[in-house]
């Protein structure tokens, strides 16, 4: 769950990011998983799931060991960067890892956390 004020605008060459509404120090957790609110699927129940329900997954979902997650909030429009300016913190979450100005886009690397992001990363670059 998105912990900091966002939105939603267009991002250049990626289609839509999440943008921040307004100054975030570095440091600052941006993202946790919150039970109940964010999805965790077990790999077994995605194998019963119909095709566009498994779409859907492969598109904004990540996997991690035999679980596939997504936030249920704006931050499924994060996008991917080698150079991001919010990491993984080491605990399940996100944080700043610079300071994040209003009306900059927030950005991840999705190999921190995404055990299939090697599948996507010719297609990122």
């Amino acid at each position: 769950m998105l912990l900091v004020e966002t939105y939603i605008a267009e991002s250049p060459g990626k289609g839509k990011g999440l943008f921040s509404k307004n100054f975030i120090p570095k440091g600052t957790t941006i993202w946790e998983f919150v039970e109940e609110f964010d999805i965790k699927v077990h790999k077994d129940k995605y194998k019963l799931l119909s095709q566009i329900q498994k779409d859907f997954i492969d598109t904004y979902f990540w996997k991690q060991d035999d679980y596939l997650y997504s936030s249920c909030d704006h931050s499924v429009f994060q996008n991917h960067s080698f150079t991001p300016n919010s990491i993984h913190d080491g605990k399940g979450g996100m944080m700043a890892a610079k300071d994040i100005y209003p009306n900059e886009e927030i950005t991840t690397d999705y190999s921190e956390f995404d055990d299939d992001f090697e599948l996507y990363k010719n297609i990122l670059t």
